[in-house]
């Protein structure tokens, strides 16, 4: 499942024998802890796209307000404007989307299956 240098490899096996389980379920339990920390990662990014967009319409507000303050300056430029940035709006939209984290109970289980095991040994140092 996981392609690792040789020597780490080793590590993990004989860790995987220790706990006396697999050593793929001993490296998707690394991999969930680390990975733990991107839901905060992502809502920072969501805020961030959140205010990319909120600067666009703005943007597209202030354009519309100036076009419609005389009609002769709406022009192919002016709505060729107004495209692009209806276009990277709905771009932003679509990133935000993308990144929403949907929760899965698979990991969760994993982890709460070895996390709750009535004897819990410590590893030898």
């Amino acid at each position: 499942m996981f392609r690792l240098p040789g020597h780490v490899l080793a590590n993990l096996d004989a860790l995987a024998k220790r706990l006396d389980i697999s050593v793929n379920l001993v490296a998707k339990l690394i991999v969930v802890r680390e990975i733990m920390h991107i839901p905060a990662m992502l809502e920072e990014h969501d805020k961030q796209l959140a205010n990319m967009h909120q600067f666009l319409r703005e943007m597209a507000f202030r354009n519309e307000e100036f076009l419609g303050e005389d009609g002769d300056r709406r022009t192919e430029a002016a709505e060729a404007v107004m495209a692009k940035l209806d276009e990277v709006m709905r771009a932003v939209d679509s990133i935000r989307d993308a990144a929403f984290v949907r929760p899965s109970a698979y990991i969760e289980d994993l982890i709460k299956q070895h996390d709750e095991r009535p004897v819990q040994e410590s590893l030898g140092v």
